[in-house]
């Protein structure tokens, strides 16, 4: 199954070019979010250092003015003032140097355990000798946290300690954690979307594949029809004209009347077979769109009456009823003249075919934006379960009446396909056992 797979994704590239420019979107959108996570956390860094630098200047203006330095319940009393205004501090110590020593003494701090206690440290005597203080990051066990100390001064501007400040940067990191972490799930949901989507794309390409498989065939099937068609066509015409030439021998010869008859069975077969051929190469033409087309201004009332007068013999014969009510001003129409020939003879001849008695009558009427042909026939009818296939291609309606009734059941597609290429439609009305209307529509030119 797997080697399958892999021959599969060789042969069809697209499949591969797919994955990797789903991939491609998957580590953009995780760059993207990364790295504006990222900024963001330098961002408030940076913001968290200056807040931090900020509550010690804030510490140090309070002290100053007033500072003693043997107040130390004062002095605890303003820290614990500004620990509860922000939670974000972790710690408050305010040293002072000890004199003759490099050390310093804690006289307030936010942890009572450590007021008394002296701290030797070389930041404490870079702090007490800048002006501008030091600042930095630093970790420990509960997490990051930035530490600055800065120098505490008299409105004299004299040097009387330091500050030492912890801003906890735990929110801020669990915050950029957690948002890493539905980020993560995001994208983790994404890349199962795309997956997915994968999948259903290789189903659906796989579809594709067949489909365009099945279109070949499919023209190689109306190749392989027109070319028969056209094959047939010839021999078919010379075998017609020779059972001519053998009537008119025939009917000289009194005595040859059974070979008469089979020669009529030849000549009816072999127009069976004509037509069959003849609406093949229609069709075939049809579905290549190859059927050649000249729109233009043409005269129903023309082309109706020449049908009419072709086709009345047809009717004489079962003795019915030819009728065209004939409307006198009668707007052009925009279509072949050729085509909307084609479809009325088809019209009528199937009529007068399906019709043992009564009559096949023609009306013609304006609308707002057509002209509508409809042949009205007293005829056989047609089911509603019949009508709905009525159009396709082979389609005979099968009855025990329509059985001895000759036909390829292509005429009224060809019709209908003709028609809806001249942006016209041929649409249909039917009871069974008492007739049918059928009705050609057609864009009416515009004065």
């Amino acid at each position: 199954m797997l080697k399958e797979k892999i021959k599969f994704v060789r042969r069809n590239y697209i499949v591969l070019y797919s994955f990797l420019l789903i991939a491609v979107i998957v580590g953009v959108v995780f760059s993207g979010n990364y790295y504006s996570l990222k900024k963001f956390q330098y961002n408030t860094d940076k913001l968290l250092q200056s807040k931090a630098v900020l509550a010690e200047d804030i510490f140090s203006t309070l002290i100053s003015n007033d500072i003693d330095l043997n107040n130390t319940e004062f002095l605890n009393q303003k820290i614990d003032k500004i620990l509860e205004n922000d939670s974000e501090i972790k710690k408050i110590e305010l040293l002072v140097p000890e004199k003759n020593t490099e050390s310093y003494k804690i006289i307030a701090s936010s942890d009572p355990e450590n007021i008394g206690g002296e701290i030797d440290n070389e930041l404490a005597r870079m702090a007490f000798s800048n002006d501008s203080g030091i600042a930095f990051l630093n970790n420990d066990r509960e997490g990051r946290y930035w530490e600055v100390i800065k120098v505490v001064k008299s409105d004299e501007g004299k040097r009387l300690g330091i500050i030492s400040l912890q801003m906890s940067l735990v929110e801020h990191d669990n915050f950029i954690e957690n948002s890493i972490q539905k980020v993560y799930i995001v994208l983790s949901i994404l890349m199962l979307l795309v997956l997915l989507v994968i999948a259903n794309h290789v189903r659906f390409f796989r579809y594709a594949l067949k489909a365009t498989k099945l279109e070949e065939v499919d023209k190689m099937k109306d190749d392989f029809i027109s070319m028969a068609s056209h094959e047939l066509k010839s021999p078919l015409t010379s075998i017609r004209g020779y059972v001519e030439i053998l009537k008119e021998s025939i009917k000289k010869d009194k005595e040859s009347d059974d070979n008469a008859q089979i020669l009529e069975n030849i000549e009816s077969s072999t127009l069976r077979l004509n037509n069959l051929v003849t609406d093949l190469l229609e069709v075939s033409k049809l579905e290549q769109n190859r059927m050649p087309m000249k729109i233009e201004s043409i005269d129903l009332n023309k082309i109706i009456e020449s049908v009419v007068s072709e086709i009345s013999i047809n009717a004489q014969n079962k003795k019915l009823d030819l009728i065209y009510k004939k409307l006198e001003k009668l707007a052009s129409v925009s279509a072949d003249e050729k085509r909307v020939k084609q479809i009325v003879i088809n019209l009528l001849s199937n009529a007068i075919k399906y019709t043992p008695k009564g009559k096949v009558e023609i009306t013609v009427k304006e609308e707002n934006r057509n002209v509508t042909i409809t042949v009205a026939d007293t005829g056989l009818g047609i089911s509603a379960k019949n009508l709905k296939n009525l159009f396709s291609k082979f389609y005979r309606v099968k009855t025990s009446e329509t059985d001895k009734i000759s036909g390829t059941g292509l005429g009224l597609w060809i019709s209908r396909e003709i028609a809806r290429k001249m942006k016209g439609d041929l649409t249909v009305e039917s009871i069974e056992g008492v007739g049918s209307h059928f009705t050609l529509k057609l864009k009416k030119i515009k004065k």
